[in-house]
């Protein structure tokens, strides 16, 4: 019997699974999945199938750039129903590999540290599992059903449920507002959560989730909120005060998307010009505000894009080699980041004639037209290094509390 190449890795890796379990006195029973549920706020689109009556195949879809072919899967979010007890062997495969600048991804996943799958039984605590990497750039994970639906995701989920949480608990504390300042594509609230005095020299601009597959901005922004709120009435720092976006993507988180929002633009590109109010609402709403920060004479101090991905790194805008007043407040920064979170990764510098093309993510486009001091903090998905674990919601929630003290040091004269 012949078999295409993607078939014979099927063939090969499902052998391997069943040789192990038999060696092991396991005897593998058919699967019976009752359903997989994805209909749900942040669902994950999927196909999904039984495969040789034992295996559960996921298979993710991708959602795509607008007037380009670039697409991106890293997202799945979605629930299996079935009798408690079942084992679950289970694949996740992406349908079709990324696509970057118009070229495809070489790596489907990352394989440095490994990708974990986090597990819930009741959709709100996350336990991470640890998957392999099979020949046909699947990921392998197998586990037992505790209770008869269990969850699946790439990271601990965080809603709009979760927010709307966030914002109806600190609505009413002193020093902090709730500032509508725009609306998505769908017509979601864009709000500014407001921490201290808006009158502040110190004024820092915040935004998060501005790719719907990357949670941890929203963990650490609601560690530093819930901080604010604890330790400034005993420290009243009157010269701050702190503007944060903690959805900048909601239409593509609702709807269980990887990148773009639903006209397919990437919100942390095109940042050397003005935002089109149509297809890009989100980054129109949130230039807008800090065009007027700068028009009232308070324009932010520091603007941090909080991210996930598979390295953890801070991403500076590209400078002038010879500005050591910059590289200076960078060492300083850097400094303060490792003494007071876990972030142990590298500060990533790019230098003006370098050679390289320009990214015009937000930390470049806010520095080339308003000259502003801007980072892109990426939350490394799959390790914290500096923990030596996988991330859980608690730890970024810690990394926000530590990434205030770090502003207050940084900012402070």
């Amino acid at each position: 019997m012949r078999l295409s190449n993607r078939k014979s890795v099927w063939f090969i890796a499902l052998l391997l699974l069943t040789v192990n379990n038999l060696s092991k006195g396991q005897v593998v029973n058919k699967l019976k999945i009752g359903y997989i549920n994805y209909y749900f706020e942040n669902g994950s689109p999927l196909l999904w199938n039984i495969e040789n009556d034992t295996l559960l195949k996921i298979s993710l879809l991708p959602d795509y750039q607008r007037q380009t072919l670039n697409r991106q899967t890293d997202h799945w979010y979605f629930s299996i129903v079935a009798a408690k007890g079942t084992r679950i062997r289970m694949t996740i495969e992406k349908m079709v590999p990324d696509v970057y600048n118009g070229r495809q991804a070489t790596d489907w996943w990352n394989y440095r540290t490994g990708i974990p799958c986090y597990v819930s039984n009741d959709n709100e605590s996350w336990t991470a599992y640890k998957t392999t990497t099979l020949p046909g750039r699947e990921l392998y994970c197998d586990f037992v059903m505790e209770s008869e639906e269990v969850w699946l995701a790439r990271l601990p989920v965080y809603t709009t449920t979760h927010l709307n949480s966030l914002l109806t608990r600190i609505k009413g504390q002193n020093d902090v507002r709730i500032l509508e300042i725009g609306r998505t594509l769908e017509n979601r609230p864009l709000e500014i959560i407001q921490l201290g005095n808006p009158k502040a020299i110190n004024q820092v601009v915040i935004r998060a989730r501005a790719h719907p597959w990357e949670p941890g901005g929203n963990w650490v922004v609601e560690g530093l909120i819930e901080e604010f709120i604890k330790e400034n009435p005993k420290r009243n720092l009157t010269n701050f005060c702190f503007a944060i976006l903690p959805m900048a993507n909601k239409d593509g988180v609702v709807r269980g998307m990887t990148r773009f929002n639903t006209a397919g633009m990437d919100l942390n590109r095109n940042w050397d010009k003005a935002s089109d109010s149509i297809t890009c609402p989100e980054n129109y709403a949130l230039e807008k505000y800090i065009n007027m920060m700068i028009k009232s004479g308070l324009p932010p101090a520091l603007v941090i894009d909080l991210h996930n991905d598979d390295k953890g790194d801070v991403h500076l805008a590209k400078r002038d080699k010879g500005d050591t007043g910059f590289q200076s407040r960078m060492q300083k920064l850097e400094k303060l980041m490792r003494e007071h979170t876990s972030f142990s990764e590298s500060f990533r510098y790019s230098w003006t004639g370098d050679g390289q093309s320009t990214v015009m993510t937000i930390d470049n486009g806010l520095y080339s037209r308003y000259g502003l001091e801007a980072f892109v903090y990426e939350l490394n998905a799959n390790r914290i290094t500096g923990l030596n674990k996988v991330p859980s919601a608690d730890d970024w929630k810690e990394t926000g509390k530590g990434l205030l003290e770090v502003i207050y040091c940084y900012l402070e004269k």
